[in-house]
């Protein structure tokens, strides 16, 4: 395991690939192949006793084992005739209570006595049963079952069976088919692991996960450390990064923006033409809360595509100043800017691959660190089949570490899309409940702090509930209001998304809240006309 550890990120990422499918697929198979042989026995053994139990019945052989002279010839006629009829029977014979043959598949044994000894409860006690044992043709397992006569007397006895030769040969058969299949399923999992271990390196820049943390490290403590503002932004124009000075200078309390569009907090800001033009926009100036600043705004560009922006400004009086002070502190500052955007282009550049869907390894290797969070991720995965939700759910349990409260998805979750619903309004519905909670209770004052997640998918219906342990909501009616927030800051627009969204699949929204005890909201969407089905592909 510890030279497991050592290992740079594609040859670990092969090597976990090709032990999980190595293991999955030979387990698997294996299985498989058990039932199928313990399934084949269970067959032949129905076989042989369907064989006997007619046999005994017919009426030719009951009349041939009672008349011998005149009909006991249609006895051999009869065991042939039913042996060709019957591919898995290798042997058949009809005996009377002293093992004389009357009918066997080697018609030349006719006449013989019976050799094995295994047919005696079917003679004494009447008894109809499989055994295994030795026979004149090989080993075989056969049924044995008396014959009687309408008296009810016992006049004779039928055997049937298969060799265990035949038996063996279709042992094998069904053994190199399933070794077969295993080097099969292994040989696309190597090329598989070789495929995704190189992709993920690609999509990270070839960073190790150490790389990725040190720079994260890096960065925060970079903006930490500079005076000027920093902005970033996503594509959408969705705030996505806000440093403690930039939060001075705009005069916000904390950094509840994240996540809301620059236009609606920060009309002012120039991200948004960046983004549209793909060009910078250098040292344009601005009256903001009483000073001017200056900014520098440059677009996130990967692959010809902008994915976001970052914008930094400073007191433009604070830069006269310090300019005024010390000879050459412009050349500091562009330094520090410079090496600001540069992380941030990184950060960024990592962050457009998550978010185009290769998130979950970038996940994966930075939760192998912690076991807490690997389980976690290992518990979504299994439960949660859609990547979008998965990808949702691991982050925000992820969130709730950090804000200390404890995110967990029910055991007897299990969703994997089959009704075909649109990923991103589930991702509104199911976040922004997260978020409520979480948002909620950071501000409660309790030790304990647990937000309870369930999302199922049954075959009529799909159910999504998330409670919390909070304080509740006084007013529940309120709740979808637009506009309407518990919080000192903030526009009110979670829940009222929320309510849009499941309005949209005609889906059935409830909430039960109790004062103290905390709330619960509960997503039903049914499938049957009025449901999901009018809500596919709007």
């Amino acid at each position: 395991m510890r030279t497991l550890l050592k290992l740079k990120l594609a040859p670990k990422i092969s090597l976990l690939v090709i032990m999980i499918v190595l293991v999955t697929i030979t387990l698997s198979i294996s299985s498989v192949g058990y039932w199928s042989i313990h399934h084949m026995m269970n067959n032949i053994e129905k076989n042989v006793l369907n064989v006997v139990n007619i046999t005994k019945l017919s009426p030719i052989i009951i009349e041939g084992m009672e008349n011998p002279t005149e009909k006991g010839h249609n006895i051999q006629q009869f065991i042939e005739a039913t042996q060709a009829a019957c591919s898995d029977i290798d042997i058949m014979v009809v005996a009377d209570t002293e093992g004389v043959r009357y009918g066997h598949t080697m018609k030349d044994r006719v006449g013989d006595f019976f050799s094995a000894e295994d047919h005696a409860n079917a003679l004494k006690y009447g008894e109809t049963y499989v055994s295994t044992g030795p026979g004149t043709l090989g080993n075989s397992m056969r049924a044995f079952a008396p014959i009687k006569n309408n008296e009810g007397t016992i006049i004779g006895f039928v055997m049937a069976g298969s060799l265990l030769t035949s038996i063996s040969k279709a042992k094998l058969q069904i053994i190199m088919i399933m070794l077969l299949f295993i080097a099969f399923s292994i040989s696309l999992g190597l090329i598989g692991a070789f495929y995704v271990s190189r992709t993920i390196k690609r999509s990270l820049l070839n960073f190790e996960p150490e790389d990725i943390a040190r720079l994260y490290s890096e960065n925060k403590g970079i903006l930490a450390t500079i005076k000027e503002g920093i902005i970033a932004i996503d594509q959408d124009g969705r705030i996505t990064l806000i440093n403690k000075r930039a939060l001075e200078l705009l005069k916000w309390k904390d950094q509840d923006v994240l996540g809301q569009n620059i236009k609606e907090v920060f009309p002012q800001s120039k991200l948004p033409d960046v983004i549209h033009t793909k060009e910078p926009i250098y040292d344009f100036q601005y009256a903001l809360n009483g000073i001017i600043v200056n900014s520098n705004n440059i677009p996130i560009i990967n692959q010809n595509k902008v994915i976001g922006g970052v914008s930094s400004f400073r007191d433009q009086t604070e830069i006269i100043m310090l300019s005024e002070k010390v000879t050459g502190v412009h050349r500091i500052v562009d330094s520090l800017r410079a090496t600001t955007h540069e992380f941030k282009n990184k950060l960024h550049i990592i962050l457009g691959y998550i978010e185009s869907g290769k998130h979950e390894a970038a996940v994966n290797y930075i939760s192998a660190v912690s076991d807490d969070i690997q389980n976690n991720v290992s518990h979504v995965l299994n439960l949660v089949k859609e990547p979008t939700i998965a990808a949702l759910l691991i982050g925000k349990i992820n969130r709730g570490h950090e804000l200390k409260i404890r995110v967990r998805l029910h055991d007897d979750s299990y969703f994997d899309n089959q009704f075909g619903m649109d990923a991103n309004n589930l991702v509104v519905i199911i976040g922004n409940l997260i978020d409520n909670a979480l948002e909620h209770l950071n501000l409660v004052d309790q030790n304990e702090k647990i937000i309870d997640v369930l999302l199922l998918e049954e075959e009529y219906r799909i159910q999504m509930r998330v409670s919390d342990n909070g304080l509740g909501i006084e007013d529940v009616s309120l709740a979808f209001q637009k506009g309407f927030t518990t919080k000192d800051s903030g526009l009110g627009y979670g829940l009222h998304l929320v309510k849009e969204n499941v309005d949209k699949y005609y889906g059935h929204l409830d909430v039960v809240s109790l004062s103290g005890k905390g709330t619960t909201f509960t997503v039903l969407f049914d499938k049957g006309g009025s449901s999901v089905d009018s809500g596919i592909n709007r």
